[in-house]
């Protein structure tokens, strides 16, 4: 299915909050990703691999409390992983790896229990794994 998105609009956060999936991968969507995209509240899946997005994760994503997984991989994504990832309890499966993100990891994350994959390979991190991510015994780095 071809995709005829050349970028993320601000109006995306005013679909329907009833939205579950959000799919828009391989897309060449570039800009960045608009903070309206916290007010999807019911979204589970949240996929936008593959294209040319630019500047930081928006701490609006911490919005999203229900998202299980999140796939930001192969983009041109710059700044922190924030603590606001922390916020999504239900975060099962992360994708950031082949982005330009710096910083360290937040100690947060060994806090979410539901966690399974996390993707970060490729990027300009700069810390070693928060100890706290050791307490999560299903989970693959």
């Amino acid at each position: 299915m071809a995709c005829n998105l050349t970028h993320l609009p601000a109006s995306m956060g005013s679909l329907s909050t009833s939205l579950r999936k959000f799919y828009a991968s391989n897309c060449k969507i570039k800009g960045r990703i608009p903070n309206e995209v916290g007010n999807l509240s019911s979204l589970l899946d949240l996929h936008l691999s593959v294209n040319n997005l630019v500047g930081s994760i928006p701490t609006s994503i911490g919005n999203l409390r229900g998202l299980q997984r999140f796939n930001l991989s192969n983009n041109k994504l710059t700044g922190f992983i924030g603590d606001h990832i922390c916020k999504l309890q239900h975060l099962g499966n992360i994708y950031l790896g082949q982005n330009q993100l710096s910083g360290s990891l937040p100690n947060c994350l060994g806090n979410i229990t539901s966690f399974r994959e996390i993707h970060l390979g490729s990027n300009k991190l700069s810390s070693n794994i928060p100890p706290s991510l050791g307490n999560l015994h299903d989970l693959w780095l």
